[in-house]
Order: structure tokens, then sequence, then C-alpha cells
């Protein structure tokens, strides 16, 4: 499915202008099935600077599926490797049962390990 960017609402902006500060807002992206927020972070501990991609990806009343996380990234990243992080559930960070998130990493071993295992597939 395409993705298509969409209004992001007002009580999410107003809620990121509070705590993000100067840091531009996401953008949101519809498929007709799921909704994604793409934005560049800070990381906190790092660089103010230092700003990471985010992908939310979220479905109206499940999970997005393996498949449909990936499309999510490769349509509206192209070409930057994510992880979908599994902290202790005590760090969880989403209220919403519905959304998975993808982060930008810059973990030179674990870039490497990918580029070693890769299959070959053309890139996206």
């Amino acid at each position: 499915m395409t993705w298509k960017q969409q209004p992001v609402p007002k009580l999410f902006l107003d809620a990121w202008r509070e705590n993000a500060g100067d840091v531009p807002p996401p953008r949101a992206y519809g498929n007709g099935v799921l909704r994604a927020f793409v934005g560049r972070e800070p990381m906190v501990g790092t660089d103010p600077d230092d700003l990471r991609w985010h992908i939310s990806v979220s479905g109206p009343s499940r999970i997005p599926t393996w498949e449909e996380l990936v499309d999510a990234a490769h349509a509206l990243r192209p070409g930057v490797v994510f992880v979908v992080g599994v902290p202790p559930r005590s760090w969880w960070m989403s209220v919403h049962p519905h959304v998975l998130h993808l982060w930008e990493t810059r973990d030179d071993g674990l870039v490497a390990e990918f580029r070693a295992n890769a299959r070959g597939d053309t890139p996206t």
C-alpha cells in the first residue's frame, strides 16, 4: 500500500512543542490501514544535535505485522538502518497498545553484522 502524508493532529503537535522545544515535529502518514509518525529526534544523553530517525507505526485495533513495519521503514525512510528495541518492560515508552517503534541505529558493529549477512537484495 502507498503511504500518503496526512495532517498531524493538533493535540499531538501541542504536546510535541511543549516537550521537544525547537526540534521539528514528525510528519504523519497513512496507508489506508495504518498510521505512521516519522521524525528526527534527539537522543537522551547525547549531543542535542545528534538527531535520529524514529518511526512509530500503529493500527486502529491491532499492532502492525512485521511486513507492514518493514514496508513503513523502506517506504518512508529508505536507506536508513532501523532497529526494533525490546527494552525491559519497565522502560516501555508507548501508552498506545497498537504501536511499534523503529529507531535509527548507528551501532557500527550491528550495521557491519547486517552487511556481512546480507542476501544481496536490491537496495531500497
